[in-house]
Order: C-alpha cells, then sequence, then structure tokens
C-alpha cells in the first residue's frame, strides 16, 4: 500500500503556502501518477517472472483514480485462472500418437512434464491441455495455470510494485509542487 506520508504532506502545505487551494490538485496528480506507474511496474514484474504477454497483465487491472475531494487511488487486478496453453507449452497443436510427454512452462525457469496430459482441439476448434480424469477416454480435465491476480500478489511481484510506485509517488510530488508554483 502506497500513502502520502507526513513528510510529503508537509513539503507540499510548506511549497505550496502561497496558494494551499492547489495542494489537493497537485496531490492527486502526484497520486495518480504513481497508481499508473504501479500497474506498469506490476506488469513487467509479472513478464520477468512468469511466462505471460504484458497485454494480458495489463487488461486484468483497474485504477479508480484519485480526485481533490478523495485522495486515495486504488489498483486492483481481478481475473480468473488462465489455460495452460496460454504459457509456454510444448507441443503446442494437437499431436497424434505423441511418445514424449506434453511438457509446460508457467514461471520462468521451471516447469517440465506433465503425466497424461496432451493438446486436443475441440469441437470448437478451441486447442488446450487436458488431461483424463480417469482410465477411460472421457471425461478430460482442462489444465489451468495461475490467474494474474495471483502472479501480482506473489511476495516479489508485489513488492516491487509498491517500491517502485514510492518512488514515483515522490518523483511526482516535486514535479506537481514545480508546477503549481509556475500556474
Amino acid at each position: 500500500m502506497i500513502e502520502l506520508s507526513i513528510e510529503h504532506m508537509e513539503r507540499l502545505e510548506q511549497a505550496l503556502q502561497e496558494t494551499p487551494e492547489k495542494i489537493p490538485r497537485a496531490a492527486a496528480r502526484a497520486i495518480n501518477r504513481a497508481a499508473y506507474t504501479a500497474r506498469t511496474e506490476a506488469a513487467r514484474k509479472a513478464r520477468q517472472e512468469y511466462v505471460i504477454r504484458h497485454g494480458d497483465v495489463i487488461k486484468t487491472v483497474k485504477i479508480y483514480p484519485a480526485n481533490e475531494g478523495d485522495l486515495s487511488a486504488s489498483v486492483i487486478s481481478k481475473g480468473s485462472v488462465i489455460p495452460l496453453i496460454k504459457f509456454k507449452v510444448n507441443p503446442k497443436t494437437p499431436q497424434p500418437k505423441r511418445k514424449k510427454p506434453l511438457t509446460a512452462m508457467v514461471r520462468k525457469g521451471e516447469g517440465g512434464p506433465i503425466a497424461r496430459a496432451f493438446t486436443a482441439q475441440m469441437k470448437s476448434g478451441y486447442i488446450g491441455v487436458f488431461q483424463r480424469a480417469g482410465k477411460p477416454r472421457y471425461p478430460i480435465n482442462q489444465l489451468y495455470g495461475p490467474s494474474i491476480p495471483q502472479m501480482i500478489g506473489s511476495r516479489s511481484v508485489s513488492q516491487w510494485v509498491e517500491d517502485k510506485a514510492r518512488e514515483k509517488l515522490s518523483e511526482r510530488l516535486e514535479h506537481e509542487i514545480d508546477r503549481a508554483l509556475e500556474e
């Protein structure tokens, strides 16, 4: 969680003591920039640790921006588990009579063969990674990887995002103070 500290507010009040009505606007702008930076950094760090596309991460993150009346912004990620086929899987297409096991990598540097898993194309045209539920041919169950919120919520990613957002908040507060003084 990123918050305006007492030092930040004192710096704003001291710099803008001539025009105190500009303090909420400057604070809201700095907070919003930190929130957008948090979203970008979450996607960047998730891509460093997981085999996922940048756009897939960004589209699950919603930002509720701060305004002059409410100096709080929220960065929330919502999403469900991701089909395993969206990650690095070999083979990506159905292979009849495959002798080697299917391999998958969800986290970079980790992964390996998955027992009794196979790639199949459904009648609808959808291709996915499946595993038989038992001895008979059917039913089969689709295999999934983690959700984007789980990736972003991991300790290493969330700590990285918070640190980067704090840095950006401090940087943008100085910029917004200069901007308010010029107006």
